[in-house]
C-alpha cells in the first residue's frame, strides 16, 4: 500500500475520497498495531511480577553496561521529511515507507528504556501525521467546495446584483465592502445603488478566490512560513536575529530593511550559505518573485554573499525579494528553529508598515501566503492604525497571532502600558488575547539593540537566561513544530468558517430583501391592473372623440368643396360679363367662358380657404383637449401654419378645360322668358330671379331707363352699337306701337268691319309677320342669358364626365386629413406611451418577480451548502495533533 499521506496537490472531490479512503485503512492498521503492542507488553509484564525476585541476586543499574542497548529501537530524535511527506527515525529509515507498518516489541524490553514510552513516541508520531493529513484534505475539500459556491455567486451576481450586507450588527468578516473616502474606510457610511454595490462585491469575490488559492498552496505545503512584521523601527530585524542566535540582517536606527528576506535552512541549498536575489524587473511583487523563483534555475535569480545583505537589503528598485539561506546547526534540534528535525521552517523579514504606501500593501498582501505572523510592537508606540489595519485584514483568517512587544523595560508604568496593549489586542484578535500567556510576550531589548551595529562581535551569540525571550521562544516553538495542525492548518479552517458564514449571512440577507419585494411586488401587480383598465378606457375615450373632431372637420370640407364647385356656376346672369351686342358676340362667348373657369377656380380657393380655417380650428380643439388629457407639455414643441397647406397649385386642368360650342348654344327659348318678354316683364315668373336680383341692385338707376329696360349702359354706347337696343323692352314697345297704331287705324277706319272674317284673313299675314319679329327680337334679347346658361350646363356635364368635383373634394379632404393626422398621432402616441409606460412597470415587475422568485431559490440553496459546508470544516479539530 503507498504511503496514504505523501503529500500531492489534489485537485478534484473524487481523488480527495479516495485519499481519505486510503487513510482510514491506514488509521485501522495503526490502530490494530496499537493493540498488539499493548498485549505483547501487558502479558511480558505479568510474567515479569509473576516471577519471584532474588533477594541475593544483584540488580543491575540504569548506568550499567547492558548488550542490549544496541537493540533498542527507542529514537532520540524523530524528523519530518517535506521530500516523502513522513517522519524518519535517526535520519535513516522512515518509520512507515509505503510498508505496512510492523513493530516487533520484543527488543523495548532491553534495560535503560522505558518499551512503553518509545513505542508510545513512535505511534503518536504516526497518529498525528494521520490526523494532520486527514484535516489538510477535509480541508482541502472543504477550499474546493467553497471556490464552487463563490464562482456560482459571482455569476448570480452578474445576472442579477445581489444586495450586499452593510447592517453593523451583521458585520461581514471576509466579505465585507470598504469604500475608502478621504484616507478612511467607510463601512456603512457611504451611499452606493445596487449595480455599483454589485460590482464592487464581485471584486471581493475575486480577491476571495485568489485567495483560496494561496491558502490552497500553503496547505498543500508542508513547510511553514513565519512572517515578522510591525510598524517601521520596531526592531524586526533585530528579533529575527535574537530568533536565529547570530547576527544577519542588518540592524540600525534608521529603517534598514526596505527588500522582504526569506531566511531559510542551507539543507535546501547543498548546504551554502548565501543570498538569492530576484530583481524586480523579473518580478513585480513578492509574489511574482516567489513564483518565478527556482533554485535549480540561477537565471531567475542573483547569487551574492551573506555579507553584501547590508548593501541588498537597501536596494528597494533594484531587488523584490532576498531569499538568504544560512547554516542553523551551531544549536541541537530542540533547540534549532529553522534545523529542527521535524518541520521545515523559513522566517521572512518585511519593512515597516508605514514607512512606503507601496511596500505597506505589499505587507498586506503578504500575510496570505504565510502561516504564522509575527507581529512587533514597540511598547512606547502600540498599535499604530496601519498596524491595527494589518492585523484586521490577518484575523480574518488568523485567529492566533504572535504579538511581541518590545522595549518594554523602557516604560516606567507597565501595568498601564501592558493594559492599553492587550486591550488593543482584545478587540483586533480575541483569540490572541485568550491565550495572551502565550501568544503576547513583553520582552525587554534583545542581545544586539543596545550593541553597536559595526561591533565584530556578534552578541547574540551568547546563550544567557532571558526568561522573557525563552518563554517566547518555546511558545514558538511548540505553537509551530508540536501543533502544527493549529498553526498550519487553522488559518485555513478559520478563513473558510468566516467565509461560509459570510456566505449565510449574504444569502439570508437576500432571502429576507427577496420575499419582502415579493410581497410588495405582488401587492403592486394587484394595484396595477385597474390603473391598466382605467388609462385604457381614458385612451379609448379621447381617441373617440378625436376621431369624431377629425372625421366631423373631413365631412364638413368635402361636403363645402362639392357645393362650392357644383355651385360656382348657377349664378345669374347679371354676374356674367356684359353683352356688347352682337357685333362683338364672339368676344362676349370668350369671356363667358374665361368667367366661367375662373368661377371654378375660385371655388377652389374658397373651398381650400374654408379647409384652412376649419383644419385651424380643428387643431386648435384637439391641442386644447390633448394638454387638458396629457398635460400641458403635448405638442408644446410644435406651432400649426395654415398658410402651408395646398402649397400645390392644381388648377391647369381647369384652364386647360373646354368644351364644343356650337349656334343652338346661342338660344334657350322658353315659354315662361317668352311670355315674359311680350308681357314686358309685367307677368314674369316666379322662377325667374335674374330680373329681382337685377332690380334689387339698380335700385338707384333712372326710372326711365328702368321703365324701357335699359341696362346699365351709357347712352352713347347704345348709339354705337345699336344691337344693345335689342337687350332691352323698346323693340317690343316699337312692334306694339306699330301694330297697335295699324290695328287703330283700320278700326277706325272701316269700323266694326275689321273684326270680320275677311279683315281678319288680311291682318294675319301682318300679325305673322309682327310674331316673327317679336319671336327675333325675344331671341337677341335672351341671348345674354342663354349663352352663360348652355355654356354652365356644358361646363357642369364637363366637370361631371372627369369627376373633376369629387376629385378636388378627394384632394382638399386628403390634405386636411393628412395635417389633423399630426395632433392625431400625437393623441395616439401619448395614450400609447401612457399605456406602454404601464404595461412596461408590469412587465418589469413581473420579470423582477420571477428574477426574485430564481434569486429567492438560489441563495436558499446556497445558504443551505454553505450551512452544510460549515459544519463539517468545523468538525475538523485541528487542536489535537
Amino acid at each position: 500500500m503507498s504511503a496514504p499521506y505523501k503529500l500531492k496537490y489534489l485537485k478534484s472531490a473524487d481523488e480527495l475520497n479516495q485519499r481519505e479512503t486510503d487513510h482510514n485503512i491506514y488509521r485501522r492498521k495503526v490502530y490494530q498495531t496499537v493493540g498488539q503492542v499493548k498485549d505483547t507488553i501487558q502479558s511480558d509484564m505479568s510474567r515479569e511480577q509473576q516471577t519471584p525476585l532474588d533477594p541475593k541476586k544483584k540488580v543491575e543499574t540504569p548506568n550499567q553496561e547492558d548488550t542490549d542497548d544496541s537493540a533498542t529501537l527507542a529514537p532520540s530524535t524523530i524528523t519530518y521529511s517535506r521530500n516523502n511527506g513522513s517522519f524518519t527515525v535517526d535520519d535513516g529509515s522512515t518509520v512507515h515507507n509505503g510498508v505496512e507498518p510492523h513493530i516487533d516489541p520484543a527488543p523495548l524490553r532491553s534495560n535503560g528504556a522505558s518499551p512503553m514510552g518509545a513505542q508510545d513516541k513512535i505511534l503518536s508520531s504516526q497518529l498525528s501525521q494521520w490526523n494532520y493529513n486527514h484535516n489538510r484534505i477535509m480541508l482541502n475539500r472543504g477550499i474546493l467546495h467553497v471556490i464552487d459556491i463563490l464562482h456560482e455567486m459571482e455569476l448570480e451576481n452578474r445576472q442579477r446584483p445581489m444586495h450586499v450586507l452593510q447592517d453593523n450588527e451583521n458585520q461581514l468578516h471576509v466579505l465585507t465592502l470598504q469604500v475608502k473616502v478621504d484616507g478612511n474606510y467607510g463601512g456603512s457610511n457611504f451611499d452606493l445603488d445596487k449595480e455599483a454595490m454589485a460590482k464592487l462585491f464581485k471584486s471581493q469575490i475575486m480577491k476571495s478566490l485568489a485567495h483560496l488559492k494561496s491558502l490552497k498552496k500553503r496547505v498543500d505545503d508542508v513547510s511553514s512560513k513565519v512572517f515578522i512584521t510591525g510598524d517601521v523601527n520596531t526592531g524586526k530585524s533585530s528579533f529575527c536575529n535574537s530568533l536565529l542566535k547570530r547576527r544577519l540582517l542588518p540592524e540600525d536606527q534608521l529603517p534598514c530593511t526596505n527588500v522582504f528576506c526569506e531566511i531559510l535552512e542551507a539543507r535546501e541549498n547543498s548546504n551554502r550559505e548565501e543570498v538569492h536575489a530576484i530583481l524586480l524587473k523579473k518580478a513585480h511583487s513578492v509574489k511574482d518573485a516567489n513564483s518565478i523563483y527556482n533554485i535549480k534555475d540561477i537565471s531567475s535569480y542573483e547569487i551574492h554573499k551573506l555579507e553584501e545583505l547590508n548593501e541588498l537589503v537597501q536596494e528597494s528598485e533594484k531587488y523584490a525579494l532576498l531569499k538568504i539561506y544560512i547554516k542553523d546547526d551551531q544549536r541541537p534540534p530542540e533547540q534549532s528553529l529553522l534545523r529542527n528535525g521535524t518541520v521545515d521552517i523559513s522566517l521572512i523579514d518585511s519593512p515597516g508598515l508605514n514607512m512606503d504606501s507601496i511596500q505597506t500593501s505589499e505587507v498586506m498582501a503578504r500575510q496570505e501566503e504565510i502561516d504564522l505572523v509575527i507581529f512587533i510592537v514597540n511598547a512606547e508606540n502600540q498599535l499604530t492604525l496601519s498596524a491595527k489595519e494589518f492585523i484586521t485584514l490577518a484575523s480574518r483568517e488568523k485567529k492566533l497571532m504572535f504579538f511581541v512587544v518590545k522595549k518594554f523595560d523602557k516604560i516606567k508604568d507597565k501595568k498601564r502600558c501592558k493594559e492599553l496593549i492587550l486591550k488593543q489586542i482584545k478587540d483586533l484578535s480575541p483569540e490572541s488575547y485568550k491565550s495572551s500567556s502565550e501568544f503576547v510576550h513583553f520582552i525587554s531589548n534583545d542581545a544586539g539593540d543596545d550593541d553597536e551595529p559595526n561591533n565584530d562581535s556578534d552578541p547574540y551569540a551568547d546563550d544567557g537566561p532571558d526568561p522573557d525571550f525563552d518563554n517566547l521562544e518555546n511558545s514558538l516553538r511548540n505553537f509551530v513544530l508540536k501543533r502544527r495542525s493549529l498553526s498550519k492548518l487553522l488559518p485555513a479552517k478559520t478563513y473558510l468558517c468566516k467565509l461560509l458564514s459570510d456566505v449565510q449571512k449574504i444569502s439570508e440577507n437576500n432571502m429576507n430583501i427577496y420575499q419582502k419585494e415579493g410581497k410588495e411586488i405582488k401587492d403592486d401587480l394587484k394595484l396595477l391592473e385597474p390603473e391598466l383598465k382605467e388609462i385604457k378606457t381614458r385612451c379609448d375615450s379621447v381617441t373617440a372623440t378625436v376621431d369624431k373632431i377629425v372625421e366631423t372637420t373631413l365631412s364638413c370640407t368635402y361636403d363645402y368643396t362639392v357645393e362650392k364647385i357644383s355651385n360656382s356656376l348657377t349664378l345669374s346672369t347679371d354676374y356674367y360679363p356684359k353683352y356688347e351686342g352682337l357685333s362683338r358676340i364672339y368676344e362676349y362667348i370668350i369671356s363667358t367662358e374665361h368667367f366661367m373657369k375662373s368661377q371654378i377656380i375660385e371655388s377652389l380657393r374658397l373651398s381650400e380657404e374654408f379647409a384652412k380655417n376649419k383644419t385651424e380650428g380643428a387643431v386648435k380643439e384637439i391641442n386644447d383637449f390633448g394638454k387638458t388629457e396629457m398635460g400641458d407639455d403635448f405638442m408644446s414643441n410644435r406651432v400649426f401654419n395654415k398658410d402651408l397647406m395646398f402649397s400645390r397649385k392644381l388648377h391647369s386642368t381647369v384652364r386647360e378645360l373646354s368644351v364644343p360650342l356650337g349656334v343652338s348654344d346661342l338660344f334657350a327659348p322658353s315659354w315662361e322668358g317668352f311670355f315674359s318678354y311680350l308681357s314686358w316683364g309685367i307677368f314674369s315668373p316666379v322662377s325667374i330671379k335674374s330680373k329681382d336680383i337685377s332690380a334689387i341692385e339698380n335700385a338707384d338707376q333712372n326710372a326711365l331707363m328702368k321703365a324701357f329696360g335699359l341696362k346699365d349702359y351709357p347712352l352713347t354706347r347704345y348709339i354705337y352699337q345699336p344691337s344693345l337696343l335689342f337687350t332691352s323692352k323698346l323693340p317690343t314697345l316699337a312692334l306694339y306701337s306699330f301694330g297697335g297704331a295699324r290695328l287703330a287705324g283700320t278700326v277706325i277706319i272701316n269700323g266694326l268691319s275689321t273684326f270680320s272674317w275677311k279683315s281678319l284673313g288680311q291682318l294675319s299675314g301682318s300679325l305673322a309677320i309682327l310674331c316673327s319679329l317679336l319671336g327675333a327680337a325675344y331671341f337677341i334679347n335672351d341671348l345674354p342669358r342663354a349663352l352663360p346658361q348652355n355654356l354652365s350646363l356644358k361646363y357642369i356635364a364637363k366637370l361631371n364626365e372627369l369627376n373633376y368635383i369629387r376629385n378636388n373634394a378627394d384632394r382638399i379632404a386628403k390634405e386636411v386629413r393628412n395635417v389633423l393626422n399630426i395632433p392625431t398621432r400625437e393623441i395616439l402616441r401619448s395614450c400609447g406611451l401612457v399605456m406602454d409606460k404601464k404595461q412596461t412597470t408590469k412587465r418589469e415587475m413581473e420579470k423582477k418577480y420571477e428574477d426574485n422568485n430564481i434569486s429567492l431559490n438560489f441563495f436558499r440553496q446556497l445558504s443551505d451548502r454553505a450551512a452544510s459546508q460549515r459544519t463539517i470544516i468545523e468538525g475538523i479539530n485541528v487542536y489535537v495533533d
